[in-house]
């Protein structure tokens, strides 16, 4: 089970998400890190395990209202091991000093955009993209012509539960069970509403590929002997 840490960034500051309604999200300060700052963020993160890629959320991006690339460049530079999937809408990261993080950054495009496959084939042939499968209440936010033509998305798909993100609820089982059979051969990782390591035991019996977490890292549910004793597993 690969395990990514989450982390949102809005008008600078690493904000808490819930539910998808960003327009709540305030600034994390949380049992395993009291500051918003992405380094501090960071460095609780690697504290719990030895994590080699983060997901952020770049949600000034997502909004059009501007981004939050130069902290981004900051992670990157304070951690040359780590590599960061980036989810900042229609407008990949881009490096404006010389693409000296190629390699370490794959970009997120996420079906609440509304892309089309045209788009997502044209961005794929450029990058190392990652689709994005956008939920609300089982509501599919997107073009549903991603979800009848599989075999043309790329080799990693996340199912994003924006309803469950940030609440103790436990993944959607049941939306991810009726995604895979779709998704057969893809490399599938799930988001939102993972409480503990019975929940990640779950998702890897339904052959789910990895997790995106964040409250259960911040809330301690999920600590370093949890995540030692499943990669043993």
């Amino acid at each position: 089970m690969h395990i990514i840490p989450v982390i949102d960034l809005k008008d600078g500051l690493v904000v808490a998400a819930r539910q998808g309604k960003r327009q709540t999200y305030r600034p994390l300060a949380t049992p395993l890190c009291p500051e918003a700052d992405i380094l501090a963020v960071s460095r609780a993160y690697l504290s719990v395990f030895p994590f080699r890629t983060f997901y952020i959320a770049d949600l000034n991006a997502l909004e059009n209202n501007g981004n939050n690339h130069a902290l981004i460049s900051r992670l990157l530079e304070a951690y040359s091991g780590i590599s960061l999937w980036i989810d900042s809408g229609l407008e990949p990261f881009i490096d404006e000093n010389s693409r000296r993080f190629r390699g370490r950054v794959s970009n997120i495009l996420g079906s609440e955009t509304g892309i089309t496959l045209e788009q997502l084939d044209n961005y794929t042939r450029k990058s190392n993209c990652i689709l994005s499968l956008d939920y609300t209440d089982k509501r599919f936010l997107g073009n549903m012509d991603l979800l009848e033509q599989p075999a043309l998305l790329p080799q990693r798909v996340i199912i994003m539960s924006l309803g469950r993100v940030g609440c103790s609820t436990g993944p959607d089982l049941e939306q991810i069970g009726d995604l895979m059979d779709k998704l057969r051969g893809k490399q599938v990782y799930a988001a939102g509403g993972v409480r503990n390591t019975g929940d990640l035991r779950l998702l890897a019996a339904h052959g789910v590929h990895g997790a995106l977490l964040a409250s259960s890292l911040h809330n301690r549910r999920i600590t370093s002997e949890h995540l030692v004793q499943l990669q043993g597993t």
